[in-house]
This record gives structure tokens, C-alpha cells and sequence, in this order.
């Protein structure tokens, strides 16, 4: 798998960096990153970007929109809400600049596990 180019890949809207609270890191190495992604009823992330293919592992799946950095709404990724049966495991591409918000008048956030997988062996 090539390096992402730095260009598309910006450090400074990474995750980790541009939405640090709703990301955090529980565990990196040169293989793979483990973030705990949350967001609240009511919240809407930083814009960001994921540069890894990586596996959602998802807890708590609420009424949520997932906006690009146009501010265009993009369709959820693994369905709605209701759909599946959770804790449910999605496969997902990186992601260009992205921000999800939550309804507020959702039940619960958005909970999750993401996986990043930083070189193909992973």
C-alpha cells in the first residue's frame, strides 16, 4: 500500500489533532492506530480526516449526519440506525474531511472502536 500523499493527508486535520474530543487514541504502533470515537446528543465534531482503510467497530449508533467539508450531506455508512444489530463491525476506505453530528434529541451518542490499519500487513 502506498503512503497517502501529505497533500490530500493534512497532519493538522488528522483525527487525533483536529477533533481530539471526540477521538482518542487507545493504542499505536507501526501497524495499526485504535481510537475511541464518541459524540454526544446535540454535538458535531471538527471537520477531519481518516488516511487508513480501517474497521468501525460500532457500539451505539444514534440518529446521526455525516457532513464533507462543503458541508454536503454524505449517507451514513452502514445503514440507519435501526437497521443493525449492535455491536455491528464495518469495513470502511479512509475518509476525506468529514464531521458527523448528532440529534439532539438522540437517545445516546455515537460510541466506537476504529481500527486503522497503517500498512497492508496489518
Amino acid at each position: 500500500m502506498p503512503e497517502p500523499d501529505e497533500t490530500e493527508w493534512s497532519p493538522h486535520i488528522d483525527a487525533l489533532v483536529a477533533a481530539p474530543a471526540n477521538h482518542r487514541l487507545l493504542f499505536e504502533d507501526d501497524a495499526v492506530r485504535v481510537l475511541e470515537v464518541t459524540v454526544e446528543p446535540g454535538e458535531c465534531e471538527n471537520l477531519h480526516h481518516h488516511r487508513w482503510p480501517s474497521i468501525m467497530v460500532v457500539l451505539a449508533r444514534p440518529n446521526y449526519r455525516n457532513f464533507d467539508a462543503d458541508g454536503n450531506e454524505i449517507p451514513p455508512l452502514g445503514g440507519t440506525p435501526t437497521s443493525p444489530i449492535l455491536p455491528r463491525a464495518l469495513r470502511l476506505p479512509p475518509q476525506q474531511l468529514h464531521a458527523i453530528e448528532v440529534a439532539d434529541d438522540a437517545p445516546h451518542g455515537f460510541r466506537g472502536i476504529r481500527v486503522e490499519f497503517k500498512t497492508p500487513e496489518a
